[in-house]
């Protein structure tokens, strides 16, 4: 059994992103109804929430969509609401999932970075054999938020994952642990399968082969860039940047030198270095790899460089060592990951 478990938290401290109660407005007002008793609950006006880059507390967004929810009974709209999003409604977040390899990879981009959303939810991916499974993991208590965030988070998944895909993904199944609404049909219609309501957890199964398939805008070099960011941001987000942050990017600016090189650069002793990182839940190892990797996509994208060159970026001595290494990494040499990323651009270009 091959399983893969991936579970990304939701944030429910310090600050969130106001996008979505942005949208919230928008939905009503398109709609004719009304979100000023939101508004003067919470003390959010609506010229507030169009400020890019916005934070708010969670406790003011919870207040926002409850006092909503309340003056406007209307049982479709978290679903009206999901389906106004698309990739980039989410920026860097949103592109560094369409830009991704394939579903899989996006798939895990979106849950090491879900703080850059205003999600109250978590995604947990796990592969077993033939069949992969999709699960929404809320941490909010029952209730009309609960059910509007799980079924508005739901319906955005599906958006984006399409819009990632280019076509709409095949389900094998759908649970949503909300109580069937009365569109209930129109989200059948949307998925393309039965939907079982009042389920334990919200989960979609497709086959686990859909995930491998090649997005039509899978870009290494655009990837790589907005996984960056997105870490960036997260750090800021948090008011600093983290220790792993700072040590990734003496890892880069020294080249791969290794460990010592690094701790030199940060002022530290090596087993200072390795017990904060530990304390982190990471490693020099494990961080110096998924560096490696993230930069060799990158470069091997670029085709005015050489194999040897590229190994030599990666503070590789032979290219031959670094092709074992890659292989090891991805399941790909490099001159067949070079092969499939030309594949792809050309299908672009028709």
């Amino acid at each position: 059994m091959n399983k893969n478990n991936n579970h990304m938290p939701a944030s429910h401290t310090g600050q969130r992103h106001a996008l979505g109660l942005l949208i919230l407005c928008q939905t009503l007002e398109e709609l004719g109804l009304d979100y000023e008793a939101a508004s003067l609950r919470t003390g959010l006006s609506r010229s507030q929430l169009e400020t890019p880059g916005l934070l708010i507390r969670s406790d003011q967004e919870v207040a926002f969509i409850e006092a909503a929810l309340a003056a406007n009974p209307r049982p479709d709209l978290a679903y009206l609401v999901g389906r106004r999003y698309h990739f980039g409604v989410f920026g860097i977040w949103g592109l560094a999932l369409i830009c991704s390899e394939n579903l899989l990879q996006a798939f895990q981009i979106a849950q090491e970075f879900i703080e850059l959303t205003h999600s109250f939810v978590g995604l947990e991916l796990s592969i077993d054999g033939t069949v992969a499974s999709l699960a929404l993991r809320d941490h909010y208590p029952a209730g009309a938020v609960r059910n509007f965030v799980v079924e508005r988070d739901l319906i955005v998944t599906l958006v984006i994952a399409t819009e990632a895909a280019a076509q709409k993904i095949p389900l094998l199944s759908l649970e949503v642990a909300i109580p069937a609404p009365a569109h209930a049909k129109e989200i059948e219609r949307m998925v393309g399968c039965p939907v079982v309501f009042n389920a334990r957890r919200t989960r979609a199964t497709l086959s686990s082969e859909i995930l491998q398939i090649a997005l039509p805008q899978s870009n290494a070099v655009t990837w790589s860039a907005c996984v960056r960011q997105c870490r960036e941001l997260i750090a800021r987000q948090h008011g600093e940047r983290s220790f792993t942050y700072r040590v990734e990017r003496a890892i880069a600016d020294t080249a791969f030198q290794g460990i010592q090189a690094v701790a030199d650069a940060l002022g530290l002793p090596e087993r200072t270095l390795r017990r904060q990182l530990q304390h982190e839940g990471t490693s020099y190892r494990a961080l110096s790899q998924k560096l490696r990797l993230e930069l060799a996509q990158q470069f091997l994208a670029d085709e005015s460089l050489r194999l040897d060159q590229v190994a030599e970026k990666l503070g590789y001595s032979e290219a031959a060592n670094f092709s074992h290494a890659f292989k090891r990494w991805s399941g790909l040499t490099p001159g067949e990951y070079r092969h499939s990323t030309r594949d792809v651009k050309s299908e672009i270009n028709l």
